[in-house]
């Protein structure tokens, strides 16, 4: 709900979407993640490469806290590993461990705007997640590789809610496992 021109039904507003071309059918558009790069409200967080054992999990936790007064948008999840990598996600759902701190970082290297969300991962064998429902479950394939899922925003995290991702090995051994995750900002 954008509020633009007194409208609360539009989706898109005017100021969001730029036309770049002169036809008048098809309009061409850009997206709203390429937007909020330009404007300084685009981030990224990795947990990086993680030396995951056989049967244990990466964790990744994602805040928005309440009363940010900012909506966080989905972009892009990968999950990457040398095989055999089950991914779940997790809307909700939390855990108290402490873990270690994920700074998001801006992709406009001009801004010096700073993310209101929070985040944080574990490396360990037993599920802390509490609560929430799971909604996504992928298998990565043996060969391993890169599992990305692009939301492009559908998934909308309001302030005090949280996203887990857990990535759980399953090779037989010891397997090397990074979660990275895109997200943008907005007001409304």
């Amino acid at each position: 709900m954008c509020g633009c021109n007194g409208c609360n039904r539009c989706s898109i507003c005017p100021e969001e979407v730029e036309v770049i071309n002169t036809f008048e059918d098809p309009v061409v558009t850009e997206t709203s993640q390429p937007r909020a790069a330009v404007a300084g409200r685009n981030y990224f967080l990795t947990t990086q490469r993680q030396s995951v054992a056989n049967n244990a999990s990466l964790f990744l936790q994602i805040t928005n806290p309440v009363g940010s007064g900012r909506i966080l948008h989905i972009g892009r999840i990968a999950g990457t590993s040398n095989s055999n990598l089950v991914i779940t996600f997790n809307r909700n759902g939390s855990f108290a461990l402490a873990g270690t701190s994920i700074t998001p970082v801006n992709s406009n290297f001009a801004s010096t705007n700073t993310s209101i969300a929070t985040a944080k991962f574990v490396n360990q064998v037993a599920d802390p997640t509490v609560g929430g429902v799971i909604f996504e479950d992928i298998v990565q394939l043996a060969t391993g590789g890169v599992v990305a899922v692009e939301y492009e925003g559908d998934i909308v995290m309001p302030p005090g809610t949280t996203f887990v991702i857990r990535t759980l090995n399953n090779s037989g051994g010891n397997n090397v496992i990074s979660i990275d995750f895109s997200f943008w900002e907005t007001t409304h």
